[in-house]
């Protein structure tokens, strides 16, 4: 699944790429019979035209990646694609669940073999070339996305047919059910309505990827007016965009290569936010500020401590268990991370599944280290605790775990892998770490776009390649149903296992500048580092 890097500037927080090498799901089984049918809102309200206030941010994490929504697969980049494109639904900004609702697209339903996905196009809605949309667009969508074949190329791969009985109106047929097919049109790197004819005019030999380099052609209430790739990017507000005018008429995002000259840059009141966390010391450090205002917002991302299987310090599951139970997690958290992360007892991201059917049933013994610093298999060893060395996170987490274990009588150290190799582990796991402390977050809000790409080893993020038997056959089944009552087999078999351990949900970060208004309702669960601009206005 998602290829591309976030890299952190020195001073600053980032998630290690936390999806970096991720590769497309495996096939699904066969359909099983369902119905469900879900109605939209209406449009919102047009307002007034946008105004002339500038809004200026500094992204304080490596951005080279084209802003093509069939080929960014990164988190930075979201910045421009979610507020230049948008698509057939969305997850709902705001909101600490993942909630779907209308885009694009009023309405919907589905047929009840779950294989017929048929979409009621707005009104009104033009393309920033000026030319209507409508149901073509949604083939062409697909039809491109299948064509530049990137990263999210396979959300829309089960896609066999798009037919438009009119204008407003396309019907998307599967090969087979796939539960999470909503989710992946609602995520973040879903598909994206791009148009037509812009698509026809600049299509050159590679599908518009070059034009659209520097470009964009979407709906959105921003286009893309100034692109200096990985330097900075200016979105200006789009006159006739069909929603609720922005406020302010331009953004410019500078991308910083330096936390700590952005942090001045605020400070001084020369930009308006920073987008790109910070470490614990840094934000808190605003605590009281009258210069910067300070806030968090829920985020999927979570973070978890991977085992090697070929450890010798721990062998087997009843190992990995007291290892578990031996670390104080609220405690390790409240010291690395503060208000930048809380805790967790669910295998799966807060708010994914029912948090009665994926406890992991771990409890803090204060004994359980210093029991297993007395066995044979721990016994005089020193275990590794690797983390990404472009993680502030991880950083801070695996080096107060590693003192927590020392303090224990079990030997450890903290080491730093450089970006790219944290995910080739499994070319060497004899000379892996015994842990590794990574954060992650899925691709969309589905139980299956975690479970995929975590804990089977082609999924792309199962970091030592652990295998729990049966498990892709048991994923593929429950793509098939409705609901989620399916993945709670799925989550027991991965606990039962202890290869896995979440340990924190991390929190967006923010910090603007005073008088910076709604910048929640600008936030998205599955979105990190994200602002959706057309919601912020100043006081």
């Amino acid at each position: 699944m998602r290829t591309s890097a976030m890299t952190a500037a020195p001073a600053g927080r980032d998630l290690a790429t936390a999806s970096c090498g991720r590769t497309a799901r495996a096939g699904l089984a066969a359909a099983a019979a369902t119905v469900l049918t879900l109605t939209g809102c209406s449009a919102a309200a047009t307002g007034s035209a946008a105004g002339t206030d500038v809004f200026t941010a500094a992204v304080v994490q490596t951005y080279s990646t084209p802003p093509d929504p069939d080929v960014n697969y990164d988190g930075p980049g979201l910045n421009i694609i979610q507020n230049a494109y948008e698509g057939l639904v969305k997850y709902q900004d705001g909101s600490d669940t993942a909630k779907i609702v209308p885009s694009l697209a009023s309405s919907w339903k589905v047929s009840a073999d779950g294989l017929t996905y048929t979409f009621v196009l707005r009104d009104g809605v033009t393309f920033h070339d000026g030319t209507p949309l409508t149901s073509e667009a949604v083939a062409a969508a697909v039809q491109r996305r299948a064509a530049v074949d990137g990263g999210p190329a396979y959300m829309t791969a089960d896609v066999t047919k798009v037919t438009t009985p009119d204008q407003h109106t396309a019907v998307l047929t599967l090969k087979t059910r796939n539960s999470a097919f909503l989710d992946y049109l609602a995520s973040p790197f879903g598909l994206k309505l791009i148009s037509p004819a812009t698509l026809k005019k600049h299509a050159g030999k590679d599908h518009a990827q070059t034009w659209l380099t520097t470009h964009d052609a979407g709906t959105g209430p921003y286009e893309l007016t100034s692109a200096k790739t990985g330097t900075s990017y200016e979105l200006t507000a789009y006159k006739d965009y069909w929603g609720a005018k922005p406020t302010f008429g331009t953004v410019d995002l500078e991308i910083s290569q330096n936390a700590s000259a952005a942090q001045l840059e605020l400070e001084r009141g020369q930009i308006d936010a920073i987008l790109g966390n910070l470490n614990k010391p840094a934000f808190e450090s605003y605590s009281g500020s009258k210069a910067v205002t300070t806030s968090t917002f829920p985020n999927m991302t979570t973070q978890m401590i991977y085992v090697n299987p070929k450890s010798k310090a721990f062998r087997t599951a009843a190992q990995r268990e007291r290892l578990f139970s031996g670390i104080d997690t609220k405690s390790i958290l409240s010291d690395a991370m503060g208000s930048l992360e809380e805790p967790t007892g669910q295998l799966f991201p807060k708010g994914m599944l029912d948090s009665s059917t994926d406890d992991q049933g771990i409890t803090y013994d204060d004994t359980a280290l210093a029991a297993l610093a007395r066995t044979a298999p721990a016994k005089g060893r020193t275990v590794r605790v690797g983390y990404a060395a472009s993680s502030a996170d991880g950083k801070a987490v695996a080096e107060e775990l590693a003192s927590r274990m020392n303090s224990a009588g079990l030997k450890a150290e903290a080491v730093a892998y450089a970006a790219g190799s944290i995910y080739k582990l499994t070319d060497d796991l004899d000379a892996a770490p015994d842990l590794a402390v990574f954060g992650v977050f899925p691709d969309a809000g589905h139980p299956d776009s975690w479970a995929r790409i975590i804990y089977t080893p082609k999924g792309g993020l199962d970091l030592y390649g652990a295998q729990v038997d049966g498990l892709t056959t048991d994923l593929d089944k429950a793509l098939t149903t409705t609901g989620t009552s399916a993945y709670t087999a799925v989550a027991r078999s991965v606990i039962d296992s202890r290869y896995w351990f979440s340990i924190g949900s991390l929190n967006t970060t923010l910090l603007t500048v005073p008088g910076i208004t709604g910048t929640r309702k600008a936030q998205n669960l599955l979105e990190y580092n994200v602002l959706h601009f057309a919601a912020l206005g100043r006081s």
